[in-house]
């Protein structure tokens, strides 16, 4: 049975929009700002309130999940997995609190996110580590066959294993291509990609 592990953060999880939500909620942006992520810590950044976008982060992950969405695809590449006897596994990279502001939980807040997900029952396994190095370490004692990840320089890491093969989930499609993973940039292509490889 092939055993693959999932990023949760940017890679279960979509932020589009959600981060100007939450600024615009807290009159931290202007109105006309572009409605993305990126855009709303560029602006932080360009006042010197690297602070505020710092707790937005953990105001989010902590207490507004309910603004997040899955990406489109994940569903029914997850349904075509356990159909063909994938174990699948969500393996995490997560501080237990926010580096600054008040005190969320934020693996409690991300579990109860997952439990109200229609396709929570498919996971073999959920696990949050606090620490890049733990996550890896994660990876290798589950013995993954394939790693999902928005990061390429996780997939880049030194301590990776060659024997985990590695897909990189370039939503926006503006990553690099790597010799040591497979960029794809939706959970449809990274379907068809299992289903020719499979």
């Amino acid at each position: 049975m092939k055993k693959i592990g999932i990023d949760f953060d940017n890679t279960i999880v979509c932020y589009d929009d959600v981060f100007y939500q939450a600024a615009a909620e807290k009159d931290l942006v202007p109105k006309d700002l572009p409605r993305h992520k990126s855009a709303v810590r560029d602006y932080l950044r360009s006042k010197n309130q690297e602070n505020l976008w710092t707790e937005l982060q953990g105001y989010i992950y902590g207490s507004r999940m309910d603004l997040a969405s899955t990406f489109a695809g994940l569903h029914d590449f997850l349904t075509f997995c356990k159909k063909n006897n994938y174990t699948l596994n969500i393996i995490s990279h997560k501080t237990l609190y926010p580096f600054m502001g008040p005190k969320y939980n934020l693996h409690e807040s991300a579990s109860n996110w997952l439990k109200k997900q229609p396709f929570f029952d498919l996971f073999d396994s959920i696990f949050f580590e606090t620490t890049l190095d733990k996550k890896i370490e994660r990876i290798h004692l589950l013995e993954c066959d394939y790693f999902i990840d928005d990061l390429p320089e996780l997939l880049t890491e030194n301590k990776f294993s060659n024997k985990i093969k590695r897909i990189l989930f370039d939503s926006s499609d503006c990553a690099k291509n790597d010799p040591c993973y497979t960029r794809l940039n939706s959970w449809k292509q990274i379907h068809e990609h299992f289903e020719r490889n499979s």
